[in-house]
């Protein structure tokens, strides 16, 4: 279950850099005057090393690729989850003490103390009061 999440968690915030890169990247493509190539992977990776005195790209290679890592590490951590057989799981067995009580009305399951589990042998058993459990 955890990981679950963790690649969950990996992949939604992955898809969100990349997509708030891809919107900021077209929303900047009207103020552009040169490039090279596409228009919008020009605006997020740039140009060359000289590219910085034309300011024509935004120059978000590096969030950009950190993303797509991030989305492609979480895609794989569900992926491995999602395949995975059920013995190698982590799960664990349910505390008896958890376990709901059945009430013995029709299942043909007989009825069970709340205290100890056990087998009710009697039916008109009463709950012990605090001065009896006291002393």
């Amino acid at each position: 279950m955890k990981k679950t999440i963790i690649g969950s968690v990996l992949t939604l915030a992955g898809a969100w850099i990349t997509g708030c890169i891809f919107v900021a990247a077209v929303l900047f493509v009207p103020n552009m005057s040169t490039w090279n190539g596409t228009r919008v992977w020009y605006a997020i990776f740039g140009g060359g090393p000289y590219e910085a005195d034309l300011k024509q790209s935004m120059a978000l290679g590096l969030p950009f690729a950190i993303g797509v890592l991030l989305f492609a590490a979480g895609i794989l951590i569900l992926t491995i989850e999602y395949f995975r057989s059920e013995p190698q799981r982590e799960a664990a067995p349910i505390p008896a003490s958890t376990r709901p009580l059945n009430g013995g009305g029709g299942s043909g399951a007989p009825k069970l103390s709340a205290v100890s589990g056990e087998v009710y042998t009697d039916s008109a058993e009463e709950i012990p009061t605090m001065k009896e459990v006291r002393s």
